[in-house]
């Protein structure tokens, strides 16, 4: 079409393209039509879903069809915003104090999100009188369908929306709506035809290209009726017109009026890889002409073609160069700048360094250096795709076990005080701290539905009452706190004095790097002479548990949580340092043999890290190569090809920094 055009060998109103069934094709001839900006007129209507309209009907389909959600609502508001009559005068910061990691799937979570929210528009102006009237009206489902598009969509999205709900009820508007066609605009006299054979067959042009030329196409097979077979009425008297006759009539009538030029493609294999055979309609004795698909062009369509037909301008493009210097250095047995090589002392990585650590950053500076540059110098971070989860992942659930023992310690202390509670009152406080959190976790998270979500609040306060009721303190006047911060502002919602300052800083000794955190459980006795902090895992008991000290590096919480002790409490009191895995039936607690050389060990790796990091080596580590790894999108494809290639070249850079994968 372009080359024909662009050689004066024929007007835009001389050309045809055509297929028997134009679906599969229109999405692809749309990107086409936007990248050439050629002159392309869709005679059987462009897909209504590639406009705005169309695309303010899914919204608000897809609200009606699969429930309320924080995201979708987002997005039907976002179109109907200004542009509907329910949505007039809602303001651009109606969401403001809404959670993003909330699923909000239910009308009472977001009544009250709404009510949380309320007080933090600067105008003034709250949005519940507006936003609540329409969540109650979605919340009905397909049912609300005539009523929603009247009240949230716009002139012209109303009026697709009332053709899709014309042709099926509303409970098949996720098909309805993909079939609507709306008119491209485009004066079918002065541009090329894009359309079905049977419209070229209508209204035939002297250059045509026939698209599909397959025997699964052209022409297309007719399939018996199952309302009404054959046996009961011969097809031939319900279809006297058979699919398949029209095709073949079609093909006739356009071959023969594509007087200046007709050309027939079909593909050689279909999207599974399986073989396609030519079209029976294609005459005998024509010769095909294989063209591949890394072909140089005669006429570049594109900037990618002009590139591919010009070896010289494509080797001085930038972009095709770093592409292509990437793609050789991930198959270099040697450290590349593409591996995480970078100059020593770069700005972002010596700014993530000197930031307050987590037990999570620590980890990633132990374990995959790549990751930590990724994550805390660039900011890259894994986005969840899921807006109801059937479970909650590892990391959730240990956060909410933490916040159910957070919420009952809080609770029974000072009065009458957690040493001192009996196991009936910690069993009370638990099941208020679970009803709690039970109604507070959904406006702040995504949560499991509500049967699944009741099991999981469940097996969690099974946990946390193992944990509260493991062990017995010290002393009389023991006092404990959990989730108590160390190294930041954030305290948390407390009703009794805390042993230290949340923001007061903690170092790891011998370094440069400050860190903060929670720590799961701190027992002080009442003499002050000696602590106790806790490490609650939610799994079960790995092998070999009593041997772990730093777990290779990914073990580091209750090291800090000793580290944190000893420098907040006064007097330097004796710590206690364990590691208790509450998924088994019996919890077990192992503590920290030597608490004073662990944390000199400790000390000595993140010196090694750091330094590792400031030479600008920073290269991926183990956990690069875990299943579950946050950050694989980042690496190359075949990962385990990639470090088989790689792996002596990055235990050659790491040096002695690699002793501690091989620790306990």
């Amino acid at each position: 079409m372009r080359e024909l055009i662009a050689s004066g060998r024929a007007r835009p109103s001389e050309i045809a393209i055509c297929a028997t069934a134009t679906e599969e094709w229109d999405e692809h001839f749309l990107v086409l039509v936007a990248d050439s900006e050629l002159p392309l007129h869709f005679s059987h209507g462009m897909p209504a879903l590639a406009s705005r309209e169309g695309q303010a009907c899914a919204a608000l389909a897809d609200v009606l069809l699969n429930g309320l959600s924080q995201d979708r609502i987002r997005r039907l508001f976002g179109h109907a915003r200004g542009r509907s009559r329910a949505l007039a005068d809602l303001q651009a910061d109606w969401s403001l104090g809404l959670r993003p990691g909330a699923a909000l799937l239910e009308l009472d979570q977001w009544r009250r999100a709404l009510d949380e929210g309320a007080g933090r528009h600067a105008d003034g102006v709250d949005p519940r009188p507006i936003v609540m009237p329409v969540l109650q009206l979605l919340a009905r489902g397909p049912e609300a369908a005539t009523q929603a598009g009247a009240l949230l969509l716009g002139t012209a999205a109303r009026t697709l929306w009332t053709e899709a709900l014309r042709r099926a009820p509303a409970e098949a508007l996720e098909f309805t709506l993909q079939d609507l066609r709306l008119p491209d605009g485009r004066d079918p006299g002065a541009a090329v035809a894009w359309c079905p054979a049977s419209h070229v067959a209508g209204a035939p042009r002297p250059w045509v290209r026939m698209l599909g030329m397959t025997s699964r196409s052209w022409p297309r097979r007719a399939v018996e009726d199952p309302l009404i077979p054959s046996h009961i009425l011969p097809r031939a008297v319900l279809d006297p017109d058979p699919i398949t006759e029209r095709d073949r009539r079609a093909f006739a009538v356009i071959a023969r009026h594509a007087t200046q030029g007709c050309v027939l493609s079909r593909s050689r294999r279909n999207p599974q890889g399986g073989q396609l055979s030519a079209s029976p309609l294609i005459p005998q004795g024509i010769s095909p002409q294989v063209l591949k698909r890394a072909r140089i062009p005669q006429h570049a369509f594109s900037e990618a073609d002009r590139i591919l037909a010009r070896p010289d301008e494509a080797a001085a493009s930038p972009a095709l160069v770093a592409a292509n210097l990437c793609w050789r250095n991930w198959r270099r047995p040697a450290v590349t700048a593409h591996d995480g090589q970078v100059r020593g002392d770069h700005p972002q990585i010596a700014r993530a360094i000197s930031e307050i650590q987590s037990a999570t950053s620590l980890r990633l500076m132990l374990r995959d250096p790549l990751a930590f540059v990724w994550r805390y110098a660039l900011g890259w971070q894994a986005v969840s795709e899921d807006d109801q989860p059937l479970a909650l992942d590892a990391r959730a659930y240990g956060e909410l076990v933490h916040e159910l023992l957070k919420h009952a310690v809080d609770a029974l202390e000072p009065t009458p005080g957690y040493a001192r509670a009996s196991r009936q009152e910690i069993e009370a406080t638990l099941a208020g701290a679970t009803e709690a959190i039970r109604a507070r976790w959904p406006l702040e998270r995504s949560v499991p539905p509500a049967l699944l979500w009741k099991h999981t609040l469940a097996a969690a306060a099974q946990l946390a009452l193992k944990a509260l009721t493991l062990d017995e303190t010290f002393q009389p006047g023991t006092r404990s706190w959990t989730e108590l911060a160390f190294g930041h502002g954030r305290a948390g919602a407390t009703t009794h004095d805390l042993p230290w300052s949340p923001n007061a800083q903690v170092a790891i000794p011998g370094t440069e790097v400050s860190v903060q955190g929670s720590i799961d459980r701190l027992d002080l006795t009442g003499d002050g002479r000696a602590v106790r902090v806790s490490d609650y895992k939610t799994g079960v008991e790995p092998r070999r548990a009593d041997e772990i000290v730093l777990g290779r590096g990914a073990e580091l919480q209750r090291v800090i949580y000793a580290i944190a002790a000893g420098q907040l409490l006064p007097d330097s009191p004796r710590v206690i340092a364990r590691l208790v895995f509450l998924g088994d039936e019996e919890p077990k607690a192992y503590r920290l043999p030597d608490v004073d050389q662990t944390i000199a060990e400790l000390g000595s790796h993140v010196t090694a890290a750091v330094a590792l990091l400031r030479a600008g080596r920073a290269l991926p580590g183990p956990d690069a190569q875990e299943e579950h790894n946050d950050f694989r999108i980042a690496l190359p494809a075949s990962p385990a090809t990639y470090f088989q290639i790689k792996n002596a070249a990055f235990m050659g850079a790491f040096g002695e920094f690699a002793r501690i994968w091989g620790c306990r």
